[in-house]
């Protein structure tokens, strides 16, 4: 290795081990520490075998992303190991398979297993374990007892794990008679029973909406110290959100009853994240708001806003109504937490909901300013389609619900390269809608321009005299005419243009009554000076 990938295999695990000492501390990572790293991955040796499996194993850590984003944060470091020939061992493949299983991914783990066998790697007991719960979760108990008699077949040992696992799949499966079955075996074995068969068992019972049980468990439990977290009576309250024996009411009262179970915290896991995100996507966001309001997170809190803004991302991602996105900002009592929380709804609505965003719009035009730049998406979604209409109905929407007139860049990169008709006909068009004829003069140009037509820009200026602004069109100018070496006109389009005004009060009041004043030729010759140093023949040619 020669001395600059060293310095770059240093640096890398000095990152890691900072990183390390963060995630032990606060059992949580941003996206972007873990790309960081990831990105800066092109060498074999830069990373040893160790610092690949706590990059696996942080993917499941990652505060700021939904489940799917980080399983897929997970498979682009796999792809990216597998490109570079990495020597992939069993424990990567685990941490693989936690990942997935954690985040309830679809995939299947005969084919990986299958793929596993094929590379050499053989299967240990903790892969095994994995996959059964993956099963498990998922209510395939006969895959799972599959699994597990390949486990007896191989003689690897069989923990109590894999027996509070089996108590979950029946629960899942609704087969509640077979989980107390595999509690009994449990106790005739004598195997010690843990945090997390008890877990299991109040779920079983939570499955038969028996709400004195679970209290008897805890109860029971905290006699003998052992205690349950968070994740746990989050896992109990979902399987009650989820029975459907519940009426509204009953369900209601006992997920209130399992609430007061919570524990106030300063952090909050990944783990119970995950949680919380489940019960958004079944529509329990009161119960989601209802349990932080008994964990007692400090809501000023970098970690909260993050929690708040997977949450809103959820709710989008399952098209509910924009009022429940808002009433979940006004958790946040300061005007800006609450501005920036809405802002963040508001972008993930215009990516995915145009049927959420545009009344997430009118809320925010309470509070904020809005600027013709938040209804690109809007209008990019159209514009793929070709649908003309559509385009012209988001700009009637900017232009009678928000009076916010389309600014010279919608116009000339979401608008007129998705129009068709003569430049007359186009023209008489927007105005009908609304577009001032100063902005579809200058877009016109400064499109022309971005596809090196000066000539054509030129002509059209010369067609439809009015005011062209020189701080709209300068930059453009320069590098077009330049480019085609195309001085006569550079020449006629910088005699037309005009000094900076405030375009936007311009524009507003379609005022034409003012006097316009032309930028010099020394002032632009100057300008181009310092965009383009080298080109003192072209300098002459203009002089000229």
């Amino acid at each position: 290795i020669d001395e600059p990938q060293m310095i770059e295999k240093k640096l890398i695990s000095e990152k890691i081990a900072a990183i390390s000492s963060h995630v032990s501390r606060h059992k949580w990572i941003q996206k972007e520490e873990i790309t960081s790293i990831t990105d800066n991955i092109n060498l074999l040796y830069i990373m040893n075998k160790h610092q690949v499996l706590l990059l696996l194993d942080w993917c499941n850590k990652v505060i700021d992303c939904l489940p799917l984003d980080k399983v897929e944060l997970g498979k682009s470091l796999w792809l990216h190991l597998t490109a570079l020939n990495f020597r992939l061992q069993i424990s990567h493949y685990n941490a693989l398979l936690k990942l997935y299983v954690k985040n309830e991914y679809d995939f299947s783990p005969m084919k990986l297993l299958k793929d596993m066998i094929n590379n050499g790697i053989h299967p240990d007991e903790r892969t095994y374990e994995t996959c059964i719960e993956y099963y498990c979760m998922k209510g395939n108990i006969s895959e799972a007892l599959t699994l597990l008699e390949n486990m007896q077949r191989m003689q690897l040992p069989l923990s109590e794990s894999i027996f509070n696992l089996l108590l979950m799949g029946y629960s899942q499966s609704g087969n509640i008679e077979s989980a107390f079955a595999v509690l009994n075996s449990m106790k005739q074995k004598k195997i010690k029973l843990t945090t997390e068969t008890y877990a299991a068992v109040m779920c079983a019972y939570a499955k038969l909406n028996d709400i004195d049980k679970i209290k008897g468990i805890i109860k029971a439990c905290n006699l003998k110290n052992i205690h349950f977290t968070n994740k746990y009576i989050l896992n109990v309250i979902y399987t009650l959100a989820t029975n459907d024996t519940n009426s509204s009411k009953v369900s209601s009262t006992h997920i209130e009853t399992m609430c007061q179970y919570l524990k106030k915290k300063s952090i909050i896991s990944t783990d119970e994240v995950q949680i919380l995100l489940k019960l958004v996507a079944i529509n329990e966001t009161d119960v989601v708001m209802t349990a932080l309001s008994y964990i007692c997170l400090d809501t000023n809190t970098s970690q909260y806003k993050d929690i708040m803004k997977l949450i809103l991302q959820q709710i989008v991602n399952k098209s509910m109504v924009a009022n429940e996105i808002i009433k979940l900002c006004t958790v946040f009592k300061n005007e800006k937490a609450f501005k920036e929380l809405l802002l963040m709804s508001l972008y993930y609505s215009l990516l995915k909901n145009d049927c959420v965003s545009l009344p997430l719009l009118r809320e925010c035009k309470l509070h904020c300013i809005i600027r013709p730049h938040y209804f690109w998406p809007l209008l990019i979604k159209q514009a793929y389609k070709y649908d003309v209409q559509g385009i012209l109905n988001v700009i009637k929407i900017m232009v009678n619900d928000f009076n916010v007139l389309p600014c010279i860049d919608t116009v000339t990169d979401y608008v007129l390269p998705f129009t068709f008709g003569n430049v007359p006909y186009v023209r008489s068009l927007l105005m009908k809608y609304g577009i001032n004829e100063s902005t579809i003069n200058n877009a016109y140009v400064l499109l022309m321009l971005k596809k090196f037509k000066s000539k054509e820009a030129a002509m059209y200026l010369e067609n439809f005299p009015g005011k062209y602004y020189y701080r709209i069109i300068a930059h453009d100018l320069r590098h077009t005419t330049i480019y085609k070496n195309d001085v006569y006109n550079f020449v006629y389009i910088s005699l037309n243009l005009i000094e900076n005004m405030d375009l936007d009060t311009t524009f507003k009041s379609n005022n034409e009554s003012f006097e316009p004043t032309f930028v010099s030729m020394d002032k632009q010759l100057c300008d181009l000076m310092i965009d383009f140093p080298g080109h003192k023949g072209w300098f002459t040619k203009v002089q000229n």
